[in-house]
């Protein structure tokens, strides 16, 4: 995958794990197709995304090495898909020890280790089904996610979910024609609701999606491109520790 005409992604996967080795020059005018490709790549729910900062990739300054960070903290809302970062090359170990990206981002020196990390088990339950972007794709969802929080014994969190799985296939299926996706996704502390519909829009990219309902029922909420030219309309509900929320 290309983010632009100085760095790339190239990207291969080691079962349900995302290797990206960048390669190229990350500056200023390569930091926003940097951030923009790893974010698509974490997109796709893979079950952990590990970054090998390697002999190919030229950093222009440490500050730019923020672009890391920045993913991490969305991947934390969601999708909750982990993201690793394995520095190979010497240069790139010292650079991770003078910025403190470690307290922040997990970093490993060896990729054996990081996908060790990555491929162990987590507490995460997922369920999801196919709908088709009608008029009948709320109603559909939100009878779909009231049974998956019953089956999940979340009481207290099934009137937020169930609104807001309505409320993202509605807004998402007034731009795409294609089917739509829907996952709901239960974590230790906190519930995902996200919608993805497939290929790019024929009705033209929204500049601007209104999530103005879905940020009052929710604790984050967002909206990410795909490696398909798709998109995922997403929400995080916290879950309240110990208890059945």
């Amino acid at each position: 995958m290309t983010t632009d005409t100085d760095l790339s992604l190239r990207a291969v996967t080691r079962g349900d794990v995302v290797l990206l080795s960048p390669v190229g020059r990350l500056d200023l005018s390569t930091y926003v197709g940097m951030r923009d490709g790893l974010l698509k790549h974490v997109a796709e729910q893979p079950h952990a995304v590990v970054v090998v900062l390697g002999p190919d990739l030229e950093l222009g300054s440490d500050p730019l090495a923020s672009v890391f960070a920045a993913v991490w903290m969305r991947c934390c809302r969601w999708p909750g898909v982990p993201l690793l970062l394995v520095a190979t090359a010497e240069r790139h170990r010292r650079m991770l020890e003078r910025t403190g990206l470690a307290r922040f981002v997990p970093c490993h020196e060896r990729l054996d280790t990081a996908l060790a990390v990555a491929t162990a088990p987590t507490r995460r339950h997922r369920n999801e089904m196919q709908l088709p972007a009608d008029t009948d794709a709320p109603h559909l969802a939100r009878d779909f996610a009231r049974r998956t929080c019953l089956k999940w014994d979340l009481r207290q969190a099934s009137p937020r979910t169930v609104l807001l799985a309505g409320e993202l296939v509605d807004i998402t299926r007034a731009h795409t024609s294609s089917a739509l996706v829907l996952r709901i996704e239960r974590f230790p502390d906190q519930l995902t609701v996200a919608v993805r519909h497939a290929g790019p829009s024929p009705r033209g990219a929204p500049h601007r999606l209104d999530l103005t309902r879905v940020h009052r029922l929710s604790t984050a909420c967002g909206n990410t491109p795909t490696l398909d030219e798709g998109r995922v309309v997403w929400a995080a509900i916290t879950l309240r520790s110990g208890s059945r929320a």
